[in-house]
């Protein structure tokens, strides 16, 4: 497991400093001297669409090649390793029919979103350039995966890409470019990270391309075909319910909307940014304990997963929670996203529950039951989508919210079930108590004590002591197992300084 929390804190170095650079990005696109919400929410939409443009393209190659590449490195010469030919060629085939497919349903587009997102209809089509480097990117990054750079990927997906929007926000800013310019570098900022993660598997000799069918691409073609053609439809039902909600309130209401939700999803997004980078580390390392049926290793990764990445989720959860008002107000953001407030708050708990269960898609999408995965991301999409219509008609912009918490309550509850029932493997212990009542009561303290105190002071002091006093907590109790060794080896350091 050190080798996971190694990894993981690197890489999570790397996510949390591009979420810094994203709040700066953030504060840029909702300060209320620059951009409108519904500029903000176009970039957003923008983004939602050019996902779906990658998901129907993809084919399901991202996920066979992280599932296939112990195979092809093991029993291949490099020369001979085809698995990044056969995963060009199929998901150029599928982005081919997709862009056909758009132009033949252009009008469809038009007549959704004519009435109340004019914008998003004129700069509908440079989604496709969006949708296909974001396509090119996650193929390389499975191929990445697969050498154990999950730190890179996450550097560049999670730092470098927010530093390239910061560089055109700022030349936007200062009137270098036209908004217009603005929206379409936007749509190419997924080639800037491709070229420079091709840029480093070349130079370590590790971008191996074969069109020549090898054995092993002949002896699995079978299982290949299968496992493509059901994670295809996966990854289509996991990118719409995602996009759902900006795409809903795009049609039905505006992009304004969009903006308001964007800015809380933003939000959202810090409490699983440990996740994201402990995704990216553990699947080869998952992929590999299957194939070696090394389950007390994936029972210890499934346990560890869940108690440090609901730790982290908490702890981000309730210092946004204690300043989001007074945030707003200090740093001049547009009053229009105090709106966000309680979109922020049922999308918080939502997450919450995600990363409470720990990486247990990641067990079950590497393990022989992968299918079942499959069959519970469309049973989720088919609740979200239809729940995330209907609400936002009933109850506006909130309505996503909510379609969000029930579904993915009622998916997760399912997969928790699935593993213990099948595997004996569960995540949870006292230790998932005792965060959630210690966060939950030092949450309350701090409010109480510190709520009318104005301005920065009173920002730097709730946010301060929540945190000294949940770590103390984390510490003393031992909550997570990942803590005391990274604290100990600081201190070590430390002292060795003096």
């Amino acid at each position: 497991m050190s080798q996971i929390r190694k990894r993981t804190l690197k890489g999570a170095v790397w996510i949390y400093l591009g979420f810094l650079i994203g709040a700066l990005n953030t504060y840029f696109f909702t300060h209320e001297n620059w951009f409108k919400p519904e500029e903000y929410g176009l970039t957003q939409a923008l983004i939602q669409i050019a996902l779906v443009v990658f998901a129907f393209s993809s084919f399901g190659v991202p996920t066979f090649i992280y599932k296939f590449f112990p195979y092809y490195h093991d029993n291949l010469e490099k020369r001979n390793n085809d698995i990044l030919g056969v995963a060009l060629i199929v998901s150029l085939v599928g982005f081919i029919i997709t862009a056909l497919g758009i132009f033949f349903f252009k009008d469809l587009v038009m007549q959704k979103f004519g009435g109340n997102s004019k914008m998003l209809v004129e700069y509908f089509f440079w989604v496709l350039p969006f949708g296909f480097f974001i396509l090119l990117y996650q193929i390389l990054e499975g191929y990445s995966y697969g050498f154990h750079k999950g730190v890179l990927t996450s550097m560049l997906k999670e730092t470098a890409l927010r530093f390239y929007t910061l560089c055109i926000l700022l030349l936007k800013l200062f009137n270098v470019i036209s908004f217009q310019l603005f929206i379409i570098l936007i749509c190419f900022q997924y080639a800037f990270i491709t070229l420079l993660l091709a840029a480093n598997l070349y130079a370590e000799g590790k971008l191996w391309i074969s069109f020549k069918v090898s054995r092993v691409t002949k002896k699995f073609r079978k299982k290949i075909l299968y496992l493509m053609g059901l994670t295809f439809f996966v990854t289509i039902a996991g990118t719409l319910r995602t996009a759902i909600d900006g795409l809903v309130l795009a049609s039905k209401i505006d992009l304004k909307a969009v903006g308001i939700f964007g800015f809380a999803a933003y939000m959202v997004a810090l409490l699983q940014a440990p996740m994201r980078s402990m995704v990216a580390i553990t699947i080869p390392i998952l992929s590999r304990a299957w194939k070696d049926k090394n389950h007390k290793e994936i029972s210890r990764i499934y346990k560890r997963s869940s108690i440090n990445l609901l730790s982290f989720s908490l702890l981000i959860f309730f210092c946004i929670w204690l300043n989001f008002d007074q945030a707003i107000s200090f740093f001049h953001l547009n009053p229009e996203y105090l709106n966000a407030k309680w979109v922020f708050f049922l999308l918080g708990i939502t997450a919450i529950i995600e990363t409470g269960t720990g990486v247990n898609s990641q067990i079950i999408g590497t393990s022989t039951y992968w299918r079942f995965e499959l069959w519970t991301s469309l049973l989720l999409t088919s609740l979200i989508i239809p729940l995330s219509y209907f609400l936002t008609i009933e109850y506006g912009l909130i309505g996503p919210a909510v379609a969000n918490l029930v579904s993915f309550s009622i998916y997760n509850i399912i997969r928790y079930l699935f593993l213990w029932r099948k595997f004996g493997l569960q995540p949870f212990s006292m230790k998932t108590v005792e965060i959630i009542v210690a966060t939950t009561l030092t949450y309350f303290v701090c409010h109480l004590v510190f709520n009318q105190i104005q301005g920065l002071p009173g920002l730097i002091l709730r946010t301060g002591t929540f945190i000294l006093l949940c770590a103390f907590i984390i510490y003393w109790r031992n909550i997570s197992p990942d803590v005391k060794p990274v604290i100990q080896n600081l201190l070590k350091r430390f002292q060795r300084t003096k």
